[in-house]
């Protein structure tokens, strides 16, 4: 029986997201604007991604004036909001570049009746940027892990997208590139997973948090190799 719906992850997925090295240049920039040292701000950017991705740090200022704190700095009022400026910014350039397959391929999955939903871990910038993406408008559920204060692979995430698009997990596809162990967290729920792995332009591959440990499954390189999968 061919799948009726796909439920996508964003960040390496759908957009290519950051590498190492450019995480850390906006880091640089953001510890920059707020007049804190660099390393130990990067370093906190690190291990508070789960705090982060499920708002248990609040909203963009709020998590800024925190982890200023953490590192020992008051933040001044204008260097918070030049700071949340800064980190809308950088998320909106890249999340306004989705990879040219997912331009074409979202506007024929909904053209073919195909039910569409996207499953992110990410802090606040990505729901509040969300609404603006134009390329995103074939999609009609998107759940993000701040929104939903859970990271994948929560089983709740997963149930919560398959009742809002009306599917058994048994009509569903997952597509992602592994991270947050979002492929067994699917595949646990009998929702079949695929992993997206793309063949970069650098030899720096995108960043990710907590990716698979080890992934037997099935595994594409062009996000249309599902299209065979699924219902007219």
């Amino acid at each position: 029986m061919p799948y009726r719906g796909v439920i996508f992850d964003l960040f390496g997925t759908l957009i290519d997201g950051w590498n190492r090295t450019q995480a850390e240049q906006r880091t640089a920039e953001l510890a920059a604007a707020l007049e804190v040292p660099w390393e130990p701000f990067r370093d906190l950017i690190d291990t508070t991604y789960t705090e982060r991705a499920t708002a248990a740090l609040g909203d963009l200022r709020e998590m800024l004036r925190e982890l200023c704190r953490r590192v020992g700095v008051e933040p001044r009022e204008a260097a918070l909001e030049r700071a949340a400026r800064l980190r809308m910014a950088q998320f909106h350039e890249v999340l306004s570049q989705p990879r040219a397959e997912t331009v074409s391929l979202l506007p024929t999955l909904r053209d073919r009746g195909v039910l569409v939903g996207v499953i992110s871990d990410c802090s606040s910038e990505t729901p509040h940027l969300w609404p603006s993406l134009a390329w995103a408008r074939p999609v009609q559920v998107a759940l993000f892990s701040w929104s939903e204060r859970r990271r994948k692979p929560a089983p709740e995430l997963y149930l919560s997208a398959l009742t809002r698009l009306g599917v058994r997990a048994d009509q569903c596809l997952y597509v992602g590139d592994g991270g947050s162990r979002e492929l067994s967290g699917a595949e646990a729920l009998a929702i079949r997973a695929l992993k997206i792995v793309h063949h970069p332009g650098s030899p720096e591959s995108h960043l990710q948090y907590d990716p698979e440990a080890s992934w037997q499954g099935t595994e594409i390189s062009t996000l249309s190799e599902i299209l065979p999968l699924l219902g007219a």
